[in-house]
């Protein structure tokens, strides 16, 4: 059994009720802490110090407004999968066209793409901060850790 049936087991025995205790949250932790990374990352803090800097606190309810809205989606998200079983992609291939479908998927895919990118860069400019090298080797640095984290699927982790 691999580490994803294992937690969606775990999972289905808290809600079963037949696990109790303080650590009976843990099987669901793990898609809360992918969800926060779109926050708390080097590329995030990195572009909004600078634009603090840059700008004050003209462009502060730019981020409080994303923010909510960030929000908003990912309850209704949430919702949608308690109500119907199915996560929101599932729903937009049934409801939606062929066509409509693939432009959602192309959609995502850019975004998924623009958000990794940040968080690459992000870390590429922590290591030049933190270690002093210039940004060409730090980019090489988390590509290659980028690596190495995948490839750790392999093996359960």
């Amino acid at each position: 059994m691999n580490a994803t049936a294992r937690t969606a087991d775990d999972a289905g025995r808290v809600l079963r009720g037949e696990r109790r205790g303080s650590f009976r949250i843990l099987p669901f932790l793990g898609p809360a802490f992918v969800a926060c990374v779109a926050y708390i990352d080097p590329g995030n803090f990195a572009t909004n110090i600078a634009g603090g800097s840059k700008f004050g606190y003209t462009l502060v309810w730019v981020i409080v407004a994303a923010n909510l809205m960030a929000m908003l989606i990912q309850t209704l998200s949430a919702k949608l999968g308690i109500a119907t079983g199915k996560n929101l992609p599932e729903v937009c291939r049934e409801r939606f066209s062929r066509r409509t479908s693939f432009a959602l998927w192309i959609q995502a895919e850019l975004i998924a793409m623009a958000t990794d990118l940040a968080e690459f860069l992000g870390a590429a400019l922590g290591f030049h901060l933190l270690l002093g090298i210039a940004l060409f080797p730090a980019a090489i640095i988390t590509a290659i850790t980028a690596f190495l984290i995948l490839g750790l699927q392999r093996f359960g982790f």
